[in-house]
């Protein structure tokens, strides 16, 4: 992270709630002091891609949190898609593989603006 952002650009509020209502409700409420808000499963699968335009319209920043897994056409394709809807940040699941990172990789270079980070291990995974 560079070493001069502002507090604001730091902080990511996870918007893990079921409806766009509420989300926005909380962006409205957080928007002067937080600039980035997680959109998940969850809010995604409720709201569908308006909820990453109507965040960034109030000019706040997405990190869309879908984490993305599957055969490595398919998840640059959907990453493709994705960075269509600007986001600040995109993730995949490292687990699909070095081919599959290549290829978001290549996917989500021609998008300006988007980061792609990917999770190695999801932490409520467990030995049992």
């Amino acid at each position: 992270m560079r070493k001069n952002t502002k507090p604001d650009d730091r902080l990511i509020v996870a918007l893990d709630v079921p409806s766009a209502a509420a989300a926005l409700k909380w962006v409205r409420k957080l928007r002067r002091c937080v600039k980035t808000f997680k959109v998940g499963s969850e809010l995604f699968t409720a709201a569908g891609p308006d909820i990453v335009k109507k965040i960034n319209a109030m000019g706040c920043r997405v990190f869309l949190d879908l984490k993305y897994f599957d055969i490595p056409n398919t998840m640059a394709g959907a990453l493709r898609s994705a960075a269509g809807l600007k986001p600040f940040m995109l993730n995949v699941h490292a687990l699909a593989g070095p081919t599959a990172l290549r290829e978001c990789a290549k996917a989500v270079k021609r998008s300006k603006n988007v980061n792609l980070v990917a999770v190695t291990i999801l932490t409520s995974f467990t030995s049992r």
